[in-house]
């Protein structure tokens, strides 16, 4: 597999793709990006990293040869690293993790000095510049502080302000029992933000860098969650990703509440509460079920599709001074004023709707609107890429359907089949030769017939 570069970062195999002297070349070229940006010759970088067992040492070895003012936060999620840069009005932040891929994969995710991650424009000048390699030299003397702790404490304090008092007041008052699965990645802090607002927690896999399933918490991987929930009488469960920006929700009757209903919760919660002499404006990527655009077309409030990236998303969200925006398509809602998907800012959301509604979990998503979303990844050629991409494209078209690419031939393909379905086509930006298909109806069995029907389209406009 070759390495992985996007928007969303650098990714690859630790020690095959992706190695120290790879690590050193990237990082040089942000700093230097930094540098320039911030005009200062001695810029001050925030950096954090996951639980994975290269973490340490592309830190150190970073750390060693990269000229700037380090503030190292140690093993954090990605939200608090991100976080942390506003917090110590650091110029900029690098997150060494790659979130839900598996163990043996690592990888680098760059944040302005607003906490987000850079745009596709900002990251596209870092790898161009990170082609040319110079020589490095250990750093004798400059400025490295230690600050794990305050970083947590005040990440807890960010997320719960963001929640409010009076929801605080309601959780507690609420009496909820859940059962949490970090995976031994930097998840593992939610148990005392959980704890600290009255929440009886039951935690599964808390040693760090102790791997007990795969990274990314699909439905298979959480099966064993159904029992756990049934033996300790809990509420429901959550599991994370390991950088914790994806926060997975199992029921108590063994579903998996996909990503796109917790964003429809939040939007939903959020829009209850907003100003209702406000238009209010709602971000999300194209491969969002229409679930949430359900919900906000009942608030009257305005869907912008963009992209799948959070970097797209964020942005869009400034420019337009949304209310919430997320990306259901991969378990996350984003709530201002953060700038990221956040896995445990998103589950105190649930509890606090669960709370504020003195309703049970399953009962509130009964009352949602019904979408099927169905998801397949594929492995491809890579090299073909454009060409599947205008096969599928002309397939859908021929038939009369609207086939809608954001960006052009290398981003999404979305074809609207229906008022209430679509089928969505897009080669993933963070694994190597995979091609990811959804398709999203209010109807099971049409959302079905979509997905085998893209697959047959797929395998032959890959042949």
């Amino acid at each position: 597999m070759a390495l992985m570069e996007s928007f969303s970062g650098i990714r690859g195999i630790y020690g095959k793709d992706l190695t120290e002297e790879t690590a050193i070349r990237y990082t040089h070229s942000f700093n230097e990006f930094i540098k320039k940006k911030s005009k200062k010759n001695n810029a001050s970088i925030v950096i954090g990293m996951d639980t994975r067992p290269s973490g340490l040492m592309l830190k150190n070895s970073i750390k060693e040869v990269i000229d700037c003012n380090f503030i190292d936060v140690g093993i954090a999620t990605t939200p608090a690293i991100e976080f942390a840069v506003r917090h110590f009005n650091a110029d900029g932040g690098i997150i060494i993790t790659a979130s839900h891929n598996e163990p043996y994969w690592n990888g680098f995710k760059f944040l302005g000095n607003d906490g987000a991650v850079l745009s596709e424009k900002e990251m596209d000048e870092v790898i161009k510049n990170s082609r040319f390699l110079k020589n490095f030299h250990k750093i004798q003397e400059r400025k490295i502080t230690e600050k794990n702790e305050e970083a947590i404490e005040e990440y807890k304090n960010f997320v719960l302000k963001i929640i409010g008092k009076k929801s605080i007041e309601n959780i507690r008052k609420s009496k909820q029992k859940i059962l949490i699965d970090p995976n031994g990645g930097s998840g593992i802090i939610a148990k005392s933000i959980l704890e600290s607002v009255g929440i009886e927690v039951v935690a599964l896999n808390m040693e760090i860098g102790q791997f007990n399933r795969t990274i990314e918490p699909t439905e298979d991987a959480l099966i064993y969650l159904k029992s756990a929930i049934e033996e300790n009488n809990a509420d429901f469960a959550a599991a994370f990703d390991c950088d914790a920006d994806r926060v997975e929700i199992m029921l108590n009757n063994g579903k998996l509440l996909s990503g796109n209903y917790i964003l429809a919760l939040v939007v939903q919660e959020a829009l209850l509460n907003a100003d209702k002499n406000k238009k209010h404006t709602i971000v999300i990527n194209d491969a969002t079920s229409n679930v949430v655009k359900g919900i906000a077309q009942k608030f009257s409030a305005k869907i912008k599709e963009v992209e799948v990236g959070e970097t797209n998303v964020v942005h869009e969200m400034d420019n337009l001074k949304a209310l919430v925006g997320g990306e259901g398509s991969s378990g996350g809602s984003i709530t201002p004023p953060s700038k990221c998907r956040d896995g445990i800012l998103a589950l105190l959301q649930i509890l606090s709707i669960v709370a504020n509604q003195n309703k049970k979990l399953d009962d509130i998503i009964d009352d949602l609107p019904k979408y099927y979303n169905l998801k397949k990844k594929i492995e491809f050629d890579s090299k073909n890429h454009d060409r599947i991409k205008k096969s599928l494209k002309d397939y859908y078209s021929k038939k009369g359907l609207e086939a809608k690419e954001i960006t052009g031939i290398k981003g999404s393909l979305k074809v609207i089949t229906g008022e209430n379905s679509f089928v969505w086509f897009r080669a993933s930006k963070t694994e190597s030769g995979v091609f990811r298909i959804i398709s999203d109806s209010d109807d099971k069995k049409e959302a079905e017939s979509l997905m085998e029907e893209a697959i047959g389209v797929f395998g032959d406009a890959s042949r």
